[in-house]
């Protein structure tokens, strides 16, 4: 019974979940590629649409339909991974963060695929996240055009549809180069920040229970902006931010390894794009250690800073708690002693070594849920205890 195991065997009971679902999964694809087969039978082709089988047969909603057809476009082009996915040794995530990685390299999808053998191998022994991230190295490796073509590939991908339902309201969906996304991003959470701030932080949101509130707050924040929505504070049209981590070196010269060149948000831009938008923009400067932004504000704020969230987005690419993936974007800014005034009359400062980014869930935990957080200043190494 799983609910009388100990710490020990539900890891083990997970572990084996995990070969059992990568399984599964691996099955999953070899009926989509029999589906794919029957389609271009030269004798007797099926009519078929994988994405609808899948979503009419197997249960599957039309976006992991979708993700299962593109998996099986990564399995045709790199076997092995599917082998070991097959196997139970490797997980449907790292066939996907392979997927990512030959968007990345585009026209250099040979010279990435000749890395295939020691990416496999580490697809059995990385979790997820880690074999994301060294996908992404080695595609941005064999790029030779500092990702112009991938940016190129992302503005020709952008689209936006409207769908009319039944009942009167609008479905739309759509995608975003990451200039484009940087955009709307930094315009809607402007006006979703100044929502929470004006007054409905103390009066819950009303939706249905599975919208969330904030997921909310961006719709109104999409419409007031179409009816030229204005900053109530200082009654100018809310201005759009795109904040860009790039190192001197890249800047420079060009990619190199270790280099970053990319958008808060965590999308890769071509270097030249950067040049272009440091010729047409502000240069916002990320600043760690306050010489030329005021990154330490005591207690005279409550809230962080605009430089302090940049200088936080420079060092976090997701929630501050190890192996949370949530975005830094979708995350809270946590202050490790808490700001509010304890029974000692103190009360944690607003500065960059007191704060940490948390997303929603693991900001309850350190709230409600009791979590007592540590960080070492220098290392910025989080610890959690009781």
């Amino acid at each position: 019974m799983i609910s009388a195991m100990n710490i020990a065997e539900l890891r083990n009971f997970m572990a084996n979940l995990r070969v059992r679902q990568a399984k599964l999964d691996a099955q999953m694809l070899e009926a989509n590629a029999r589906m794919v087969s029957l389609l271009h039978d030269p004798i007797s082709p099926a009519f078929v649409i994988p994405e609808r089988e899948l979503a009419a047969h197997a249960g599957l909603t039309s976006r992991e339909a979708r993700n299962v057809v593109a998996r099986g476009l990564v399995a045709e082009a790199a076997p092995e991974i599917a082998s070991e996915l097959a196997a139970g040794n490797t997980t449907a995530a790292h066939v996907d963060a392979l997927g990512r990685g030959l968007k990345i390299a585009g026209a250099e999808r040979e010279a990435f695929l000749a890395h295939l053998p020691e990416l496999v191998e580490a697809a059995t022994t990385m979790t997820s996240s880690e074999f994301d991230q060294l996908v992404k190295e080695t595609a941005k490796s064999v790029v030779t055009d500092d990702g112009l073509s991938t940016f190129e590939r992302q503005q020709r991908e952008t689209y936006f549809t409207m769908r009319d339902e039944a009942d009167g309201c609008l479905n739309v969906r759509g995608k975003f180069d990451p200039i484009s996304a940087s955009i709307l991003k930094s315009k809607i959470g402007r006006l979703v920040e100044a929502m929470f701030h004006a007054g409905d932080k103390e009066v819950p949101v009303e939706v249905m229970p599975w919208i969330e509130p904030n997921d909310h707050r961006q719709a109104k924040a999409l419409v007031a902006l179409v009816n030229g929505a204005r900053n109530s504070d200082t009654e100018v049209s809310v201005r759009a931010e795109v904040v860009v981590h790039v190192d001197l070196e890249t800047l420079k010269s060009g990619l190199h390894a270790g280099g970053t060149c990319r958008t808060a948000l965590g999308a890769d831009l071509p270097v030249e794009t950067v040049r272009r938008l440091a010729c047409e923009a502000q240069i916002i400067p990320i600043v760690l250690d306050g010489r030329s932004v005021p990154i330490n504000v005591g207690r005279t704020k409550r809230l962080a800073t605009a430089n302090q969230r940049r200088a936080l987005e420079s060092i976090y690419l997701h929630c501050a708690i190890p192996d949370c993936e949530v975005r830094f974007d979708r995350c809270n800014i946590h202050h490790i002693e808490y700001w509010e005034t304890t029974h000692t009359g103190g009360g944690g400062s607003t500065d960059l070594n007191n704060m940490v980014p948390l997303c929603s869930r693991h900001h309850h935990a350190a709230h409600e849920g009791g979590w007592k957080l540590q960080l070492n200043p220098e290392t910025r190494q989080l610890t959690i205890g009781p």
